[in-house]
C-alpha cells in the first residue's frame, strides 16, 4: 500500500514481481526510507564486507507498495558454505521502503527473505512494520524446509533528540552531568577527528581497551578484534555520514566514540578509551557533545546500539536517559550449518573476523 493510501482500508498486496536493484536504485531507496539507517546502505556493505556479493532486492507489489531488501552474501569453505546477512555485522537489516506496509506485505517479504539459506538479520526498531515479524510467522513459511529457525530476542538503547537540549541535559543522571562538568574543569575537549594520524591514534586507544578487556577476565575476552585496516576504510570511504569524536587532553586522545548518520538517525558504533584518564570521565563529556550535536543538526534519535549483554554498558547508555527498544536477531541454518556451529561448538565464525559477534545471541558474520 503507498504512503497516499489510506492506512483503514489497505488494498491487498496481490502479487509481487522480484528483481535486482541497481546500485542507484539502493542509493535513492534508502534515502527515502524514513526507517533506513545507515546499516542499510551500500556503504556499510562495502566498509564491513569488501570483495562479497551485495546485493539489493527490489520488490514491487501489484498494489502499488514497493520495498529493496539489501543482503550480503558470504562464501565460506570454498563454496561449499553460503551465509547470507541482512545488514553485515548484525545491524538492523530487513527491508526499506517508502510505501506503508501491511502485515500481508511483510508475509511476503519474509517470504523473499527466507529464501536466502542461513539468513542472519536484526530486526529494525525503527520500522513501524517490525510489529508485524515474529518467530511464528517466519517458522511457518515453507520455504524454511530442514533449516533451523531462532529469535534472539536483543534489545538497543536510544535517546530522542527533539525533546531539545535543554531537556536532554536534564534527563541525564546527577553523576553523568557531574562527570561533564569534571571533565570540563580538567581541561578535557572534544573534537571530531579529520587526519588520518587522528584516526591511527584512535586506534592505539583501541588496542589498549583491548589489553584491558583480555585481562578483565573470559567474559571481556570474547570481544571482536577489528583490523587496524577496518577503520582505515572508514576513513578512507567517508562519505559525510561518518564522525569519529575524540576527547582530547593536552593535545592527547584520551577517549574516541564512531558514529554513523542517516536520515534523521544517529547511531553510536565503536568506541575506545584510556583507563589512565578515567578519572577525568571523558566519556561522559565525549558522549553528551555527540549527544548535542546530533540534536543541533536535527536528527530525530540517538541510537546506542545493543550492548552484547554488558551490564555496565547498558546502564551507561541508560544514565544519559536512554531507553531500551526490543531488536531481536532471526537467523536461519540449513542442516549443514547446524552442524558445523555444533562442532566448532560456538557460533559460527571466528571472533577475528570482520564482523561482530554479540556475546550469547549467536549472531556472527
Amino acid at each position: 500500500m503507498s504512503r497516499a493510501s489510506a492506512p483503514d482500508a489497505p488494498r491487498s498486496a496481490a502479487g509481487m514481481r522480484v528483481t535486482e536493484a541497481s546500485l542507484d536504485a539502493w542509493l535513492s531507496a534508502v534515502k527515502a526510507c524514513p526507517y533506513a539507517t545507515y546499516f542499510h546502505t551500500p556503504y556499510w556493505y562495502d566498509i564491513m564486507a569488501p570483495g562479497q556479493n551485495h546485493t539489493a532486492i527490489n520488490v514491487q507489489f501489484d498494489d502499488g507498495a514497493s520495498a529493496l531488501i539489501p543482503i550480503a552474501k558470504i562464501r565460506r569453505m570454498g563454496g561449499l558454505l553460503t551465509d547470507h546477512f541482512s545488514s553485515p555485522s548484525c545491524n538492523y537489516g530487513g527491508w526499506i521502503s517508502a510505501s506503508m506496509l501491511t502485515q500481508e506485505h511483510v508475509d511476503r517479504l519474509a517470504v523473499v527473505l527466507v529464501s536466502k539459506k542461513n539468513l542472519t538479520f536484526r530486526v529494525n526498531p525503527f520500522d513501524p512494520s517490525s510489529s508485524y515479524i515474529s518467530k511464528a510467522k517466519f517458522a511457518n513459511n515453507p520455504l524454511i524446509g530442514k533449516s533451523e529457525i531462532s529469535f534472539t530476542d536483543d534489545f538497543t538503547h536510544t535517546l530522542d533528540l527533539t525533546k531539545g537540549e535543554h531537556s536532554i541535559m536534564q534527563g541525564l543522571s546527577g553523576g553523568h552531568r557531574r562527570g561533564i562538568k569534571n571533565a570540563l574543569r580538567e581541561g578535557v575537549s572534544v573534537k571530531a577527528a579529520q587526519s588520518r594520524d587522528e584516526w591511527d591514534r584512535y586506534y592505539g586507544l583501541y588496542q589498549k581497551s583491548l589489553e584491558r578487556w583480555r585481562a578483565g577476565g573470559p567474559e571481556l575476552k570474547t570481544k571482536t578484534v577489528y583490523p587496524r585496516s577496518l577503520f582505515g576504510r572508514i576513513y578512507e570511504n567517508r562519505t559525510g555520514n561518518e564522525t569519529l569524536w575524540l576527547a582530547v587532553k593536552d593535545g592527547r586522545p584520551v577517549s574516541g566514540a564512531l558514529f554513523f548518520y542517516w536520515n534523521r538517525h544517529a547511531v553510536y558504533w565503536h568506541g575506545a578509551s584510556d583507563a589512565r584518564y578515567f578519572n577525568l570521565r571523558p566519556n561522559n563529556l565525549l558522549f553528551w557533545e555527540a549527544i548535542a550535536d546530533a540534536a543541533r543538526r536535527g536528527y530525530k534519535v540517538l541510537d546506542f546500539n545493543p550492548s552484547g549483554g554488558y551490564s555496565g554498558v547498558e546502564l551507561f547508555k541508560e544514565r544519559f536517559g536512554a531507553e531500551r527498544v526490543y531488536a531481536p536477531i532471526l537467523s536461519t541454518k540449513t542442516p549443514l550449518r547446524s552442524i558445523i556451529a555444533r562442532l566448532r561448538g560456538r557460533a559460527p565464525w571466528p571472533s577475528g573476523r570482520i564482523g561482530a559477534r554479540l556475546r550469547g545471541s549467536g549472531c556472527s558474520f
